[in-house]
């Protein structure tokens, strides 16, 4: 016999992936997306839950008993800090209140070395950057072995805590975790895990050949990555892709750059399968071109700096969207103004399908809504947004 949260839960992955092709659910689908910001709402840190599922897992789905929502983007912590600490690479870090995790820029990958990356990604980070990167690799042997083992412990602790939680929002809450797996634009992983903002814009200009040729190394391990052994994928949960550097950069380098290990990236995930979820973070305004060359139906693309009523008319057809209102907004206006404007993009993003209502950008940090704005907003898209 079914159970009325196991009914709940598939009437809401329902509503997402219909929505995801451009058909008509039954409601708008509301999709929570905050990480840090759930603790706080519990009354507890980031600092707390390290070690504590169960403290973790609870904390996390507190808001559902004050905000309406048919999926989370995530449903535990995103990264274990103890995997960084544990070979002496403190990349990522608490912040001062406990509460946020934060992350510090390091550059290990010199300019003149692309050639040395495009030949073996793998080899070249493995023999080269992880030392450089991790100083606890470069003790005596046991200690190195010692350090890559309490390292590999935590990553197996964080890989089972990902299941987890997936599991513990199904089973106590009916709630979907949309999202199975990460996958990175090749640029992305450059610019974040090798050469930094500052040298990756650097190297655009002097070296964008080896560049163009380095991302394009990237994409066979970024495939890998997204398949995790599989000859296929499901279309159902999600591959997530945070993009970081495209609203920097200008329409001719994401052309050149960018956009061809990406594009390879994209479709051959679409091939096998699979769909996506893709944050376009920051202003997309001129590179609606390259969003509308995405797999058709093979997208939620979410929405941040650009206006919705446009980009559900320029891009609309080709992707799903999620969005609807800042942050800024549901922190400072008044209850009614929310109301308002929650309407009008309802009425004109919804029709045909393919709208998903969230914040513009995840909640993070405490503070970063009201929350009877943000209880007022979800309810009403619920209500009011059925087809």
């Amino acid at each position: 016999m079914v159970s009325n949260l196991e009914n709940l839960y598939r009437e809401r992955v329902k509503r997402i992936v219909t929505t995801a092709v451009h058909k008509e659910p039954d409601h708008v689908p509301v999709l929570h997306v905050a990480e840090t910001w759930n603790l706080d709402y519990a009354g507890v840190k980031a600092v707390d839950v390290q070690g504590n599922m169960e403290l973790e897992f609870e904390s996390f789905c507190k808001p559902y008993e004050k905000i309406y929502c048919d999926g989370v983007l995530i449903s535990c912590l995103t990264r274990e800090i103890d995997i960084y600490n544990s070979l002496g690479g403190g990349a990522y870090f608490y912040s001062r209140d406990g509460v946020t995790i934060q992350h510090k820029e390091y550059v290990f990958m010199m300019e003149d070395e692309y050639p040395k990356f495009i030949e073996d990604p793998m080899g070249f980070s493995l023999e080269e950057i992880f030392p450089r990167k991790f100083p606890e690799l470069n003790k005596p042997y046991p200690e190195n072995l010692e350090a890559l083992k309490n390292s590999l412990a935590s990553y197996t602790r964080f890989l089972n805590r990902l299941v987890k939680s997936g599991q513990y929002n199904k089973e106590k809450h009916g709630m979907p975790a949309i999202v199975s797996g990460t996958g990175q634009a090749p640029f992305d992983i450059i610019m974040d895990f090798f050469r930094g903002f500052k040298g990756i814009m650097t190297d655009m200009r002097r070296r964008p050949t080896e560049l163009a040729e380095a991302c394009d190394a990237l994409v066979p391990i970024m495939m890998a990555t997204i398949q995790q052994g599989k000859t296929s994928l499901e279309p159902y949960p999600l591959v997530f892709f945070p993009l970081h550097a495209p609203t920097y950069l200008s329409t001719k380098q994401f052309e050149e750059l960018y956009w061809p290990s990406f594009r390879k990236v994209l479709y051959k995930t679409a091939e096998l399968g699979g769909k996506a979820i893709i944050a376009l973070e920051g202003d997309w305004s001129h590179l609606y071109d390259f969003v509308n060359d995405f797999p058709k139906d093979f997208a939620i693309a979410m929405i941040e700096a650009d206006d919705i009523f446009k980009v559900k008319d320029i891009i609309g057809k080709t992707v799903a969207l999620s969005g609807g209102i800042d942050l800024s907004m549901l922190r400072t206006a008044t209850k009614q103004e929310c109301l308002d404007r929650v309407k009008k993009v309802v009425d004109y993003c919804a029709p045909g399908g393919g709208f998903i209502f969230s914040t513009d950008k995840g909640l993070i940090a405490p503070g970063d809504v009201n929350i009877e704005n943000y209880a007022a907003v979800t309810e009403f898209v619920h209500t009011y947004g059925q087809y």
